[in-house]
Parts: C-alpha cells; structure tokens; sequence
C-alpha cells in the first residue's frame, strides 16, 4: 500500500509540473503589454526610460505608437524611442526615429530636440578619421543647418559645437592623408594637400600643422619666397600653435637640419603659383 501511494503521488506531481508548463507557455506566448491603454503603455516606458532601462523603454513606446498612432502625446512616445535608441547606441534606429519626428511633425514642440538628437547620431556614427567619413560630413551639415535655424537658442548653440567638431575631424583626415606623403618624401602631393587643407579648413587645429609642413617643403626644395610666405601665414594667423612656438624659438647653434636636400619638382601644379625657384 505505501508503494501504491508513493506512485500516486509521484504521477499527480508529475501532472502538476506539466500542466504548470502548458500554463507557463501560454502565458509566455501572450503578447506583450496585452490589454494596457496608452497611458499605461506611456507612463511605463517613461518609468523604464527614467530608470534607465532604455530596452523596455524602447519596447513600451514601440508598443504604443503601433497601436496607439492617434495618441495625443505620440509624438512625445517618438521622441522617447528616439533617445531610447540613441542611449542604448543603436544610432542609425535613432536617426530614423528623429527624422520621422522633424518631417512628419515639423511645428511640434519637440521638433527642435529632435533636430539635435539627429546631429548628434550622425556625430556618433562618425567614425575613426582613418576611415570613410561619410557620417562625418552627414553629421556636420545637419548639425551646421541646426545652428543655421535655431541661432541663439541651446539646440543651436551645441549643433554649432558638433559641427565644429566634425569639421575639425575632417580636417584630421585630410591632415593625415597629405601626411602619408609627407612622410614618404611624395612632396608634390603632400603639397597640395596640405594648401587645399589650408584653403578649407584654414580656422582648425590641423591648419597649422599643415603650414609647418609646407615650409618644410619648401624648405627643402630651396623655394625662399613660398618659405617665408608660409612662415608669416603661420605665425600671424596661428600665434599659439605649437607649431608657431616651435618655429619662433630660437634654434642651438649646434643644431643640424635632418632634412635631406632633394631639388624642387619640374612641373607646374594646376592652380599653384610659383615665382621662386
């Protein structure tokens, strides 16, 4: 008798565990947020948002701009998705969120946030200056356009900052590319890199760097009149530069040039005028 009871009592734990299963199942295949009204839906992701839980954020305000389109606060539920992306790094689901938000609402409230929250993904999908820059030039005209629009107001004032930046990392890649030749004594084509430098990014950090490297050039290939040209340009325009200080301070007489001496190029380069030879 025991035995039998141990069997039974075996099968109906048996049968509990199952049926707490099928139930865990269903339970499990229900959708998510089933049965919520919009201002559940709204209040939950702000919560989450809050709290700094961007993922359920996400899957809050997805959930009520999908079932709620007509929601009074939707836009504000976008805006919210749109930032949820934006901190949990998934930059390009941002830009479409942002940019859903500046053309299908352009007089909302929330436009002008949102037109910063687009310059700021581009600038966050800006990738090392090494490599393709196409980001990188993205996030600098729309971050120069908000400035352009939202003059003297916050959002203007950081887009301008971002797009600064990003022109400034342009200005890295260009910078890098001439120095490439620079470095493997190709001067003619580090030479006009670093003028078209000049000429486009002449107010960046690496505007200086590429005048030092000019009168090194021309240093080498004896040119006197485009040297102290660009010795002038470099200290009157970039005063503080490191570059300007190191061609200002006064050089040890036992110094010696390591610059080895190379004659000038024979051709003329389009555009380029050179007088001195």
């Amino acid at each position: 008798m025991l035995t039998a009871s141990i069997d039974v009592s075996r099968i109906r734990t048996a049968a509990t565990g199952v049926l707490l299963s099928c139930l865990s199942a269903a339970c499990s295949s229900t959708p998510a947020y089933t049965g919520w009204t919009p201002d559940q839906l709204y209040e939950h992701g702000e919560q989450a948002f809050g709290d700094g839980d961007f993922g359920e954020a996400r899957r809050a305000f997805e959930r009520l701009v999908l079932t709620f389109p007509g929601y009074e606060r939707a836009v504000d539920a976008r805006h919210y998705l749109a930032q949820a992306f934006f901190r949990d790094e998934e930059y390009l689901s941002a830009v479409s969120e942002f940019t859903r938000i500046v053309q299908v609402f352009p007089d909302h409230t929330r436009s002008a946030e949102a037109w910063m929250g687009l310059c700021r993904s581009y600038a966050a999908l800006s990738p090392h200056p090494q490599r393709d820059q196409q980001y990188t030039f993205q996030a600098r005209t729309t971050c120069q356009n908000v400035a352009n629009d939202f003059r003297g107001q916050p959002e203007g004032d950081s887009a301008n900052a971002v797009a600064s930046a990003m022109h400034a990392k342009l200005a890295e890649k260009l910078y890098a590319e001439g120095h490439f030749y620079f470095q493997r004594d190709i001067y003619e084509s580090a030479e006009l890199i670093f003028i078209d430098l000049l000429a486009q990014y002449g107010r960046t950090p690496a505007a200086p760097k590429a005048a030092a490297r000019l009168i090194e050039i021309y240093d080498e290939w004896g040119w006197e009149e485009q040297r102290a040209e660009f010795t002038t340009r470099l200290l009157n325009q970039y005063p503080d530069s490191p570059e300007a200080q190191a061609l200002a301070a006064p050089v040890a007489a036992d110094t010696t040039s390591t610059v080895r001496s190379r004659a000038p190029p024979a051709y003329e380069a389009p555009g380029i005028r050179r007088t001195a030879r």
